[in-house]
């Protein structure tokens, strides 16, 4: 019996992606969560062979959900399911040790052939998306990766604080820092995720992550 786990925050998306489940895989024991902690909780109760995973979660960690998941289980199969931008998102979570990328408008069959592919221990992305890769390795155009791999612990807690509207000076008195040192920090978050101002880096943050609480320490 292959226990999976489906994580949606939408029931009837998980009633659907359940019977397209069923469809495919013999005597499949499936267990649903609306939340990324729900998910978590079942994945501690028992091993699972494959989780589903949406994104736009409650108490979604963005890409971080997938070493969370491995961390508890390093042998476990994630099919990630989203309506956010594949040929943006897919690179990142591969990368990151999902084992395929699916986009949730995806037709019925290419839905099943993800689940089978990814079930049977190969990665699964779509024909677009391996295009892109591909083309990206012949060109020599970087795949896109997730910009927070690029911060030190310290900027990371920069980057929070500047997100979060405070000025050199509050980050410097919260961090116990003289203010050149907040500056110097600034300038390297900006050079390393490529942005020139505030505007663009809440931009980047935003088209990444859309709203995820992700873990800046």
């Amino acid at each position: 019996m292959a226990n999976i786990l489906i994580v949606d925050d939408h029931p009837m998306v998980c009633f659907g992606m359940g019977a397209m489940v069923e469809s495919v895989v013999e005597d499949a024991a499936l267990y649903f969560a609306h939340s990324f902690e729900q998910a978590i909780g079942h994945q501690r109760r028992r091993q699972m062979e494959l989780i589903i995973l949406d994104l736009g979660l409650p108490g979604g960690l963005g890409v971080e959900m997938i070493s969370h998941f491995t961390n508890i289980q390093p042998d476990v199969k994630i099919l990630v399911c989203t309506a956010r931008d594949e040929l943006f998102n897919a690179p990142i979570y591969m990368q990151s040790g999902a084992s395929g990328f699916l986009h949730k408008h995806s037709p019925e069959e290419e839905t099943k052939k993800a689940i089978t592919t990814v079930l049977n221990g190969k990665k699964y992305v779509s024909q677009q998306v391996q295009k892109v890769m591909v083309a990206n390795l012949v060109t020599g155009k970087p795949l896109p990766v997730d910009p927070m791999r690029a911060l030190s612990p310290r900027e990371k807690q920069v980057l929070a604080l500047l997100l979060k509207g405070k000025w050199l000076k509050e980050i410097a008195e919260e961090l116990n820092v003289a203010i050149p040192t907040v500056g110097t920090q600034k300038a390297s978050i900006f050079q390393k995720l490529n942005v020139s101002n505030m505007v663009e880096l809440t931009r980047k943050m935003d088209a990444y992550y859309e709203g995820d609480s992700i873990n800046f320490h």
